[in-house]
């Protein structure tokens, strides 16, 4: 937490000339002490490093010195390698790959890697994982993804990873381009850009920071980002002592450094004891003692009515942290697990299946289009509510149900085999055609069913069972298919 203080009255305009002063002089004499500090270590310990300057929690620069999560885990490398890190101040991202380019910068800290960069940077291992989100306002709709932001027009970042992933797998998206996360929430918030993609944490310190409680976090912003640690190829040495300082850094570490920085709010306040000074050497004033009583209690009134509305805007901000939570694992129309977390869970993690007996169940409703053309998307979203509804009353404690997208579903069946999911799928066609649907709408489904193999992928056995759905949609629908 930052807290920010202001003296008022009394020694006023000294101190003021000796702030003054001190401002002046402070970037000759930062650069006097760096140079000095930097003739007393080893040339090969030192290594000269730049950051995103306006990126928290990640990284910024405040009154000329680093800090952020970056900065604690430099910190921990000091340790860990024996390396000494110097900062080279700049003003602002595209400043530091600037530097970093023409190598007068050798390290920077934290940054996804991408295509552009490997020209001129080497990575480290990743070392922290975040997820990306879209930000709106309230008024607009859930997005879910890139696929659903059609018209409207999207800020990113200049210069950030993101925008070569948006026009490599999205280049009909009518993107803007801002200096700073910080500005491309202010363009949303102003009605200026419909939506802004950037990084959950700090989104979510910006909010907090800015007190936009105009906007809503409205889906998922593409892939997380996987930030590593970049040093320029003339220091391609240095990744092997910088690998080996974060494989040293415990897990007890990377919690500490999470806590520490996760919902980060900034908190303006004044000091008010340089006033209390002042008024209490005017007491003996009586002609002033009434005026006093009146002002303070307007003052109080004042604060009262501030406190209150910083109490409803922490609750605001818990609720789209509680709500943000949420979406980043469930679909927001039918409440189920979404492809997030089925990625995350099975995809890219193989550990939390590969001792069990698995099987997959892949489900399409079948002529879903035909019911959105007929009734229109209202009556198809309730549609598809109610068919995850019957999906979460038909499947065992213990399924994971997941929707894919559009009309399509997923069952993850631990222990069982390919033919007690066949029999699975057999019991929600039963239920589905004993539902009472939307406008008593008929609706069926095709499925395709399959069993991991023992050394069997789970991205294959997807693949299988995506197969056999496709069978039984050619055998007529309103049916199953086992790969």
């Amino acid at each position: 937490m930052f807290n920010r203080k202001g003296l008022t009255l009394l020694g006023t305009l000294q101190i003021f000339v000796l702030i003054c002063i001190a401002y002046g002089l402070a970037p000759t004499a930062f650069a006097y002490a760096q140079a000095a500090n930097s003739a007393n270590l080893k040339e090969d310990h030192v290594v000269r490093y730049c950051v995103d300057p306006d990126w928290l929690p990640y990284e910024a620069i405040i009154d000329g010195r680093h800090t952020g999560i970056s900065s604690d885990y430099l910190s921990l490398l000091t340790k860990y390698t024996g390396l000494s890190f110097v900062l080279v101040p700049t003003s602002s991202w595209r400043q530091t790959l600037a530097l970093l380019q023409q190598g007068e910068c050798e390290l920077t800290p934290m940054l996804n890697q991408t295509p552009k960069r490997d020209r001129y940077l080497l990575f480290s291992d990743v070392f922290f994982k975040s997820p990306n989100v879209l930000v709106s306002l309230k008024t607009e709709p859930f997005l879910q993804g890139f696929e659903h932001i059609g018209q409207r027009s999207l800020a990113i970042p200049r210069d950030y990873r993101l925008v070569e992933y948006i026009q490599q797998y999205y280049p009909g998206i009518d993107t803007v381009l801002t200096q700073s996360e910080r500005e491309g929430l202010q363009k949303v918030a102003k009605g200026e850009v419909d939506v802004f993609v950037g990084s959950m944490f700090s989104v979510n310190a910006y909010i907090q920071q800015q007190g936009l409680t105009s906007l809503k976090i409205a889906g998922w912003g593409g892939p997380e980002d996987e930030l590593r640690i970049g040093v320029i190829d003339s220091k391609q040495a240095l990744l092997t002592q910088i690998n080996a300082g974060l494989a040293q850094i415990t897990h007890a570490d990377h919690i500490a450094i999470y806590k520490k920085w996760h919902n980060i709010t900034v908190i303006e306040d004044i000091d008010y004891s340089v006033i209390y000074q002042v008024l209490a050497a005017l007491g003996g004033f009586i002609l002033f003692l009434l005026y006093r009583t009146v002002s303070m209690a307007k003052y109080n009134h004042h604060l009262s009515a501030k406190n209150k509305q910083m109490q409803k805007l922490q609750h605001e901000l818990e609720q789209k942290n509680s709500d943000l939570d949420f979406f980043a694992q469930h679909d927001p129309l039918t409440k189920l697990y979404n492809r997030h977390y089925f990625n995350q869970t099975f995809l890219n993690d193989e550990r939390s299946y590969r001792n069990d007996c698995v099987s997959l169940i892949i489900i399409d409703i079948d002529y879903f289009k035909a019911i959105n053309d007929m009734y229109g998307h209202a009556i198809g979203d309730k549609v598809l509510v109610q068919v995850a509804q019957v999906l979460q009353a038909s499947v065992r404690d213990g399924d994971v149900v997941a929707r894919w997208g559009g009309e399509e579903f997923v069952i993850v069946c631990k222990h069982l085999d390919l033919q007690g999911a066949a029999d699975l799928s057999q019991r929600i066609a039963k239920d589905l055609t004993q539902f009472s649907f939307q406008n008593n709408i008929k609706v069926t489904c095709s499925f395709g069913v399959a069993e991991l193999g023992e050394s069997e992928t789970i991205q294959t056995c997807f693949e299988r069972a995506d197969s056999a759905l496709f069978k039984a949609k050619q055998s007529g629908r309103n049916t199953y298919c086992c790969a």
